[in-house]
């Protein structure tokens, strides 16, 4: 299994149909520190993966906006479905968590093929 390309899903390229040329739609500057993303992997036999990924410091951001919104018992946890936490998302680390995710067989377990 070998990695071809890694997206954000803020980098998955998108066109402005409303232009006929077909033009690339502009981007924001992204905080790497602070995101929420869905990260997919193309591997080089074309087949595609995705699995969630949040930075540290995102996850607490939204546990602190949650504790605001919830009531009870609900104030005693946060949960969320297949989330990776990690410190931050640069392209330079992540190809080398993922990999490393690779090599371990835990690839698998935390990417949905797509």
């Amino acid at each position: 299994m070998r990695i071809k390309k890694i997206y954000l899903a803020e980098d998955l390229p998108t066109v402005d149909t409303s232009i006929s040329r077909k033009k690339p739609v502009g981007k924001e500057e992204l905080d790497y520190s602070l995101l929420n993303t869905d990260i997919i992997v193309q591997l080089e036999n074309g087949q595609s993966y995705k699995a969630n990924f949040i930075t540290l410091k995102k996850l607490i951001n939204e546990f602190q906006s949650n504790q605001k919104k919830v009531f009870g018992l609900a104030k005693k946890y946060f949960w969320s479905k297949s989330m990776v936490i990690v410190n931050d998302i640069e392209e330079k680390d992540l190809y080398l968590m993922i990999e490393y995710m690779i090599e371990e067989g835990d690839f698998q377990l935390i990417f949905e093929k797509l």
